[in-house]
Formats: structure tokens, C-alpha cells, sequence
């Protein structure tokens, strides 16, 4: 029995909360920018960076995430990112449907230059 009562308290301080979800989906898309754009890492990493950052989730992509629940209650808990306070720490702002960035290439590793 208190083992059963200590998974169960462990497993309630383990919960992710919408916002929380929010704000690191939004931090990792920027964080994706930030290495992307960094001319001082090796152009295999950067290059990665940008194949996940086209497929990851934009800040429109978890504005409507956000929006979608279904009937029974469930959905992708999310919170909307104008309530989710993730402006901090995103000094590359958020990944959007409009951000650009650019392959990398090899001449760009040997020069150092940023994107």
C-alpha cells in the first residue's frame, strides 16, 4: 500500500501541465533557430537542426493544437500561446510558418560565417 501511495504521489510532482507543454514546444523550436543559424557549430548539426525545424510544430501549428480538444474532453493539453508566458528564453523568437533558414553550406564551416 505505501508503495502504491508513493508511485501515485511521484507520478502527480511528474505531471506536465499544458502551459509547461506549450512554452517547451515553442523553446525548442527556437532553440532549433539558435542552432541552425550558429556558424560556429559543425555544418552536419546545423543542417539537422533545419531538417527537424521543418517538420516541427510552429507557433501557428500549436496555437490550433492548442484549440483542438475532443468531445470526451481529452486533447493534446496544450495552452494557448498567449497565455503561456513563453516569451522568455526564445532570444531567437519562435519557430513560425514564415521562418526562413537557409542550408548550410560546406564553405560556410570553414569561414566561421554565421546565417
Amino acid at each position: 500500500m505505501v508503495i502504491s501511495q508513493q508511485l501515485h504521489a511521484q507520478n502527480e510532482n511528474d505531471m506536465t501541465l499544458p502551459d509547461e507543454r506549450t512554452r517547451a514546444l515553442l523553446h525548442a523550436g527556437s532553440f532549433l533557430i539558435e542552432i541552425a543559424r550558429n556558424g560556429d557549430l559543425p555544418i552536419a548539426i546545423r543542417r539537422r537542426a533545419i531538417g527537424i525545424a521543418r517538420h516541427f510544430p510552429t507557433l501557428e501549428d500549436v496555437s490550433l493544437m492548442a484549440m483542438i480538444r475532443h468531445p470526451s474532453g481529452l486533447g493534446m493539453g496544450l495552452t494557448p500561446p498567449r497565455e503561456a508566458g513563453w516569451e522568455n528564453n526564445c532570444p531567437s523568437g519562435p519557430l513560425l510558418h514564415s521562418t526562413r533558414l537557409e542550408w548550410p553550406e560546406e564553405s560556410e564551416s570553414v569561414t566561421g560565417g554565421a546565417l
